[in-house]
């Protein structure tokens, strides 16, 4: 006679045999290639948030999933889960199985970060396996931006730190809120986390800011404004002199100004042949009414008082009853005499010439006339004209003239009446 166990073991399934062995060989027998991939969802895990472990590429018909987390093996197992009767081993953990074989895992911390595997048992008893990797983020919090020095000297070195106690993340610099371009001045280290400026220059004023940021999230630190003093350096007067020296006319005006680069903004000292003027303390100096007495030496000086640097400069002024430059100096270079010689010259040459081919064109119009009119009418003696023609006195002349040019050598007959004349002149 069977005891009940017996008969319960015969009445079971047919697949509880095949599982029970498959169950055994997944923990003992390592497949032999991965044949698909593991893809979170969504793509980065964020903590306190779920995700979860999407099979791709299995087509085919699952028995048994088993998951594990940064290798196949026994001590790495997370979870197995049967298809048939649905239910997972170890069943009260956070992470969960779900009928598809996808791993849902919720409430996500940075340490869920790792690599993760799961084995397939299918219906032929095949054991295939894929794997992919989770990476878990936390939002990111306003970084805190430090300076050793906020208003520096030209020259000197400046250090920038973006403070941040985050992992895992990418950290920018940004220039007046434009993404900020190294030179060879700069350098970053402590993975960006610090930007040394090693030759600080005027260019470099102004705000920065950094900022940290991963794949979910990104947060910008409070600006820092940075102060450069310089100068003064490249003094210049207004108005200038190549050779230094001004013209002023007698009781005329001069202003000069004296311009320096320079922050925070210089402060001006004048000196006139040696002597401090104090009623000028800006970079402006003014002669009204100017003397002889004005002439001389003026030398303006700028100083820095941060920077505690000074330059000068010095020009002369001459008090002249006919200046030859005008009141501010300035005098036509002999380049420009040149030119506007040259060019009276080439409007009088241009004048010459057109009277020249006016004239010529109207005398050699006349030139060209008078032959043909004794051509026509050497050979005709035939025809007559009576005493009352026209222009009979006036054409005379000019047969008798023309007939002796054209033929001196010939003998001259003389017709013995007017009237000869006339016929031969109208012809």
């Amino acid at each position: 006679m069977e005891s009940p166990s017996e008969h319960q073991c015969r009445a079971v399934s047919p697949w509880r045999g095949i599982l029970i062995t498959a169950s055994i060989l997944s923990c003992w027998i390592q497949p032999t290639s991965t044949q698909f991939s593991l893809l979170p969802n969504p793509l980065y895990g964020e903590v306190n948030r779920s995700i979860t472990l999407d099979i791709q590429g299995f087509s085919g018909q699952a028995l048994i999933y088993t998951w594990y987390r940064k290798a196949v093996a026994e001590p790495n197992k997370i979870a197995l889960y049967r298809v048939e009767t649905e239910a997972q081993e170890p069943a009260g953990i956070r992470e969960k199985v779900l009928p598809n074989g996808s791993l849902l895992i919720p409430d996500l911390t940075l340490s869920d970060t790792d690599d993760y595997h799961v084995t397939i048992v299918n219906s032929q008893g095949s054991i295939m396996v894929g794997q992919g990797h989770l990476t878990v983020y936390e939002r990111t919090t306003k970084p805190n931006l430090t300076a050793n020095r906020t208003s520096v000297i030209e020259n000197d070195t400046l250090v920038f730190t973006c403070g941040t106690e985050q992992a895992e993340v990418d950290i920018l610099w940004f220039f007046n809120k434009k993404s900020l371009i190294l030179n060879e001045r700069m350098k970053l280290s402590m993975k960006n986390q610090t930007l040394i400026i090693q030759v600080v220059k005027r260019v470099d004023a102004g705000s920065y800011e950094c900022e940290i940021r991963n794949p979910i999230s990104s947060n910008r630190s409070d600006p820092i404004s940075l102060t450069v003093n310089y100068g003064p350096d490249y003094i210049t007067f207004v108005p200038n002199s190549e050779k230094g020296e001004i013209d002023v006319k007698l009781k005329g005006s001069l202003t000069l100004e004296c311009h320096v680069e320079s922050y925070p903004p210089a402060q001006y000292i004048w000196q006139v042949n040696g002597t401090v003027n104090s009623a000028f303390s800006n970079n402006t100096y003014v002669i009204k009414n100017a003397t002889q007495e004005d002439s001389g030496e003026y030398t303006c000086e700028a100083k820095n008082n941060v920077t505690n640097l000074s330059v000068s400069k010095s020009i002369t002024v001459k008090v002249v009853e006919n200046p030859s430059g005008g009141s501010n100096g300035s005098t036509l270079s002999g380049g420009a005499i040149a030119g506007i010689v040259i060019g009276v010259l080439a409007g009088v040459a241009l004048i010459g010439g057109l009277i020249y081919f006016l004239f010529f064109r109207k005398t050699g119009g006349a030139s060209e006339h008078h032959p043909t009119e004794h051509k026509s009418s050497a050979p005709n003696n035939s025809q007559t004209f009576s005493d009352s023609s026209p222009k009979m006195t006036e054409e005379v002349p000019y047969a008798s003239v023309n007939f002796n040019a054209q033929k001196p050598a010939a003998k001259t007959q003389y017709p013995s009446s007017m009237d000869t004349v006339y016929s031969e002149i109208k012809k």
